[in-house]
């Protein structure tokens, strides 16, 4: 019997994930002051919303805080490691929520012991294209054991 094929991606950072983010943060701060509510209320969402948005690019656009994800490692059969920026290695499991599309894949994962489940948003520009092809073919088609049954004898 073959091991499962594990595929090592390291990410860079991305321009279109930091543009992504401060727009997001741009247009619910312009929904917002449409609303017809006194200005504090207004100062405090547009702080409120400048610090997530710097903290998500901070986090997923420049790669720059310590639990940003610099490495994945992922494996057919559904295992996934991922590496931080300060050297921490955890090993999950990759659920079925998953989404693969051409371009814009997001990798939800349960940590082994944790509760709750977290996600990883890959962009094209955050690692090489063959990796990103690789990568969304390999989530889309590899084999999980909880969902596929035993392969069929070849006897």
């Amino acid at each position: 019997m073959r091991p499962p094929v594990q595929l090592r991606i390291p990410l860079r950072p991305s321009r279109v994930a930091s543009v992504s983010i401060g727009c997001m943060a741009a247009g619910s701060l312009g929904a917002w002051l449409t609303l017809s509510l006194p200005l504090v209320s207004d100062l405090i969402v547009a702080v409120v919303l400048a610090g997530w948005a710097l903290h998500r690019i901070r986090l997923h656009g420049t790669r720059t805080l310590s639990c940003s994800v610099t490495e994945l490692f992922v494996s057919t059969n559904a295992l996934i490691v991922v590496r931080s920026r300060d050297g921490r290695l955890v090993a999950g499991h990759v659920r079925a929520s998953t989404f693969v599309h051409p371009w814009f894949t997001s990798i939800v994962w349960r940590p082994d012991g944790a509760r709750w489940s977290r996600s990883v948003p890959l962009l094209p520009d955050m690692m090489d294209i063959d990796d990103f092809r690789r990568l969304r073919v390999l989530l889309r088609y590899g084999r999980r054991e909880e969902t596929a049954a035993a392969p069929a004898s070849h006897a």
